[in-house]
């Protein structure tokens, strides 16, 4: 996030309107005085014209621009006294502004400067320990939704009142222009917009303020008892009961993700299973594919973090930062699908947001990645460092392999034990440590981990070893017997597991299916572009017949030429030629453009865009991309794919719009003047949209033949 924009956005911004204030006050000051003097000005020029009326009631006053009889200028000056009154209240309004422009504008400014500071602060302090990380992130994010409240209501005022001031001063003693009654309904709109602003807020605030609450994580799998996995539970309870940990309050066990636990609150789809407290995720087809000292690596790492200090961290900052961490996800996503306002509005709490976050983000990760380390080394006293560092490559090993195969027997859809035929997929593939295994991360969705190279270097195995076991052959057979050892009535946990996925994966291909077909149907037919604008081309030639008539005739007529040229190569007939030549250039210009207005420049088609000038239709399966340039005109350029051959071009008759082919580039491009379609001009927004969908659709047409194929 780039500070110097907040520090705009919240404290210069805000500052500016209060010197603007300032500025106001003095403004009104002046006026008020000015005001005065007027009316007393106002009073002794009625008592002179009243006297002069009295004497000679015939008299003409003279005004400058005008004269006028006295008894019309008394006239004038009872409507303009009429109104002196209405000034003095205008000028007590905006008097009475501008301290709250001032004051609201320093509040705004005061409340911005101090988030920043105290973000900062926090930021720092947080990397002291991991105590005080959760004494003063907790702090910040209790108060973070009320600073950001306050701030845009504040700021929102000012500019309500700012304006406000502005439009009350364009009002004067006399008749108002039509011009400035405009800009005076104009800033009156603008101000109303603010208020309605402040109003949405308020309106919105138990939303707004509860932006930060700390949202449910979504698990997708399902909650075993100890009566459903004695085994497994057994098995955790030892693991915990050895490290002095808390054991989990819930077991989760699906066939997607890997190992993690939470204290965050949690919601087990598809059933909507609400959880709290600790809750452990078990990936099934790891219980078989690890071997028994492996899963106490992997298990005991998870128990650790509610072991000794880091329970505090895991029970109570964990939960926080992470739904902190969701919620401005989902505020990201309102914000987009928002109008102008609410999109207003929830920008600053959205741009704040995120640098709340950033100032802890290098705090969290460095106690993340400590306690990482510590957690490695708990699993590994519990079965043994070799054992530990096998459990970490294997998972890395595995982890592309079983993504593939779930996905391929989802789509396959016709599997009632998923487990069992991932098992046996997987029999059949070679095993070896990807090259990027030792820098990745473990992949649990709500924390950060340190790589697996500095992992292995903690735990002081040699890498050969651990790569040896770690791409051991799956073993089926033993895979399977190892599962059901775990649960009392296996095959209904992985029929429930199995339904459950394919029924996520047939609602997804669904959805996207039905996307696909949506983009398919929704270019039926062909559409034709053409230039359009014959009348411009008939008026431009037209214009020229009279520069060609008038270099005819000083051609024919030396006399004509001004007498400093005659004798040189600018006389009459140089002259005319001249004129006549740069009249006849307009005219060609002119004719050809009222040929090309009716003739198509590009013809879409389902599967094409056809040029006039290309020997060959495009295909649009070789278009990587269609974009609009302006310059001297509308270009269209269709971005070629690298496998794409270059078109070839053709000579085409006078008038034919044409498309040039940039081989370096590999770009094809068409100059128009305008878009049209059907003699009727459109946007080039509206062309470019166009074209798109054509490609969109050829490429949901070739997806949906490929799945049927």
């Amino acid at each position: 996030m780039n500070a110097l924009k907040l520090i705009c956005l919240l404290v210069i911004f805000p500052l500016a309107l209060a010197a603007l204030g300032s500025w106001e006050r003095q403004r009104a000051a002046d006026t008020s005085t000015a005001v005065i003097d007027y009316s007393a000005n106002l009073l002794i020029a009625k008592h002179q014209l009243q006297v002069l009326a009295a004497q000679d009631p015939a008299a003409v006053v003279d005004l400058g621009k005008e004269k006028i009889g006295v008894q019309l200028a008394l006239s004038r000056l009872d409507k303009i006294e009429a109104e002196v009154p209405t000034a003095f209240r205008v000028n007590r309004v905006m008097l009475e502004l501008a301290p709250w422009v001032i004051g609201l504008g320093l509040l705004a400014s005061f409340i911005g400067l101090a988030a920043l500071v105290g973000t900062q602060w926090a930021g720092q302090r947080a990397q002291q320990s991991r105590e005080k990380l959760l004494q003063v992130f907790t702090l910040g994010s209790r108060l973070l939704p009320y600073v950001l409240v306050s701030h845009v209501v504040a700021i929102a005022a000012t500019v309500a009142l700012v304006l406000s001031y502005e439009g009350l001063a364009m009002w004067h003693v006399g008749r108002l222009g039509s011009g400035e009654v405009k800009l005076m309904a104009v800033l009156g709109v603008i101000a109303a917009f603010c208020v309605y602003s402040i109003g949405l807020l308020l309106k919105q605030l138990r939303h707004m303020l509860g932006i930060f609450k700390p949202e449910p994580l979504e698990m997708f799998g399902q909650v075993v008892t100890p009566e459903q996995a004695p085994g497994l539970w057994r098995h955790v309870r030892e693991l915990a009961s050895k490290l002095g940990a808390l054991p989990p309050d819930h077991i989760v066990v699906s066939l997607t993700q890997g190992f993690y636990v939470t204290s965050s609150p949690a919601k087990v789809m598809l059933a909507g299973t609400p959880l709290s407290g600790r809750t452990l995720h078990v990936p099934l087809l790891h219980l078989g594919l690890l071997n028994p000292e492996e899963i106490g690596a992997v298990i005991g790492h998870e128990l650790a973090h509610f072991a000794g200090d880091d329970t505090e961290y895991s029970l109570h900052f964990l939960p926080i930062y992470d739904g902190v961490n969701r919620s401005l996800g989902a505020l990201m996503t309102t914000m987009m699908g928002s109008d102008l306002i609410q999109g207003w509005l929830m920008r600053p709490s959205f741009m704040f947001g995120v640098f709340f976050m950033q100032r802890f983000d290098h705090a969290v990760n460095h106690w993340s990645r400590e306690r990482e380390l510590l957690a490695d080394a708990a699993g590994a006293r519990l079965v043994g460092n070799a054992a530990a560092a096998s459990a970490l490559l294997r998972v890395s090993v595995l982890h592309t392999h079983l993504e593939d195969s779930v996905v391929a027997l989802c789509d396959a859809a016709t599997e009632g034990d998923l487990p069992g035929a991932v098992l046996a997929a997987l029999r059949e593939r070679e095993l070896q440590l990807p090259p990027e295994a030792l820098g990745i991360h473990q992949p649990p969705p709500t924390d950060s981990h340190p790589s697996n190279g500095e992992r292995l270097k903690a735990l002081q195995v040699h890498l050969q070893d651990a790569v040896h076991s770690a791409t051991r052959a799956v073993d089926v057979e033993s895979a399977n017997a190892q599962i059901d050892a775990y649960f009392s009535t296996p095959q209904a946990v992985r029929e429930q597991l199995s339904l459950e996925l394919m029924a996520v994966s047939v609602s997804e291909n669904a959805a996207h299916t039905h996307m696909l077909e949506a983009m398919a149907a929704s270019t039926e037919g062909e559409r034709a572009l053409h230039e359009g604008g014959r009348w411009r081309g008939t008026l431009m030639a037209v214009l020229a017949l009279p520069f060609v008539l008038l270099g005819l005739a000083i051609m024919s007529r030396p006399w004509l030429s001004p007498e400093r040229l005659k004798g040189t190569p600018l006389s009459a007939v140089g002259a005319g030629a001249a004129i006549g030549s740069i009249a006849l250039i307009f005219l060609w210009m002119g004719i050809r453009r009222f040929k090309r207005a009716p003739q198509t420049a590009l013809r879409l088609t389902p599967e094409h865009f056809v040029f006039a000038n290309l020997v060959k239709p495009l295909p649009i399966e070789h278009i990587a991309n269609v974009r609009l340039q302006f310059a001297q005109g509308i270009w269209v350029t269709v971005e070629l794919t690298p496998q794409a051959p270059l078109p070839e071009r053709r000579k085409t008759a006078f008038g034919v719009p044409g498309a040039r082919v940039n081989k370096k580039k590999r770009l094809v491009l068409l100059q128009m003047a305008q878009l049209c379609i059907d003699n009727q001009k459109i946007e080039p927004y509206e062309g470019l949209s166009l074209m798109l969908d054509y490609v969109n659709a050829s490429a949901a047409r070739k997806i949906l033949h490929d799945r049927q194929g």
